[in-house]
């Protein structure tokens, strides 16, 4: 039997502690393992399996950052979005 998944786009955008390295929300999102590319500064898009809900992607990626750092918030990627390159 042959299982399909399907994969979503979503948007996480990151907000830094003012004088913390912002490159640490990447470091979150490569510790989840996920395709991303930054589409603007502290704005990512992410390839998730479906079903793809932002609400247990910004616990997964806030869970991966100490909150001493900054926050992640996680929202619907639009069409548009949904067609960037994403790179591993």
């Amino acid at each position: 039997m042959k299982v399909i998944v399907c994969l979503v786009i979503l948007k996480a955008l990151y907000t830094p502690v003012p004088n913390t390295n912002p490159e640490y929300a990447q470091s979150a999102i490569e510790r989840n393992d996920l395709a991303h590319r930054e589409i603007a500064r502290n704005v990512w898009l992410i390839r998730v399996p479906d079903p793809g809900d932002p609400s247990e992607w910004q616990r997964r990626l806030n869970d991966a950052v100490d909150p001493k750092h900054g926050a992640f918030r996680v929202i619907h990627a639009t069409p548009e979005e949904e067609k960037v390159t994403l790179q591993k």
